[in-house]
């Protein structure tokens, strides 16, 4: 069987890859459960900045529909993507393929995103019967109420350019140098004091809504 996340350390910085690329990197549950096992071996190791890339034309597609919704029991993309967002690593997202509902969530949780000319953000889940709260919520503090609103009625993609002109990315490269930009900026996250480090972090965590001033 082949691997489903990989993942290796250059120079400190960690790469966790999502790399179930025939299913499109959905966050299913044993996707989660290796990606999840990665992050403790990153924090373990003393990993304090890494990067999330995928193989394949997805960067992640978000939840898994062949997964059934228990009451009162969190999907495991949930579950990854709150580790990220509460994760003592810095994580930088490095998208060059289709990123969709969760997968827009979790990049959003990561203090900065590379994009690739090929990367493309939608919210499809109200069209399909599903009202994505987490993900309209944390892409309504970045891109705006209106234009997320917009982007679930339509279903419609928001192109690479678009995407770093809206603040959902952080810049776009050519596609052969999106991990590697996107180390390159964990690795200035790296070099910042530990103080600083968890300031910047601490501020992305509220969206910079009360952000802490740095020690």
């Amino acid at each position: 069987m082949s691997e489903i996340v990989k993942s290796r350390i250059e120079d400190g910085i960690g790469v966790l890859t999502f790399a179930e690329v025939d299913r499109r990197n959905v966050l299913s549950p044993a996707l989660v459960e290796r990606a999840l096992a990665v992050h403790q071996d990153f924090v373990e190791r003393g990993v304090v900045a890494a990067v999330i890339e995928a193989e394949g034309e997805a960067f992640c597609s978000g939840r898994d529909p062949l997964v059934v919704r228990k009451p009162d029991v969190p999907p495991a993309g949930a579950i990854f993507i709150n580790q990220i967002e509460t994760s003592p690593i810095a994580w930088v997202a490095a998208v060059d393929g289709d990123t969709v509902g969760a997968g827009i969530h979790l990049a959003t949780c990561c203090m900065h995103v590379v994009a690739g000319p090929n990367a493309r953000f939608r919210v499809p889940e109200l069209l399909d019967g599903i009202y994505p709260r987490p993900v309209a919520a944390d892409l309504a503090r970045i891109i705006g109420p209106r234009r997320t609103m917009t982007l679930m009625l339509t279903g419609d993609a928001i192109a690479a350019q678009d995407a770093v002109d809206a603040g959902l990315a952080g810049e776009l490269v050519a596609s052969g140098d999106v991990t590697a930009r996107a180390i390159e900026r964990a690795r200035t996250i790296a070099g910042l004091t530990p103080e600083l480090r968890q300031a910047a972090r601490d501020g992305w965590g509220t969206r910079f809504g009360t952000a802490p001033a740095a020690g």
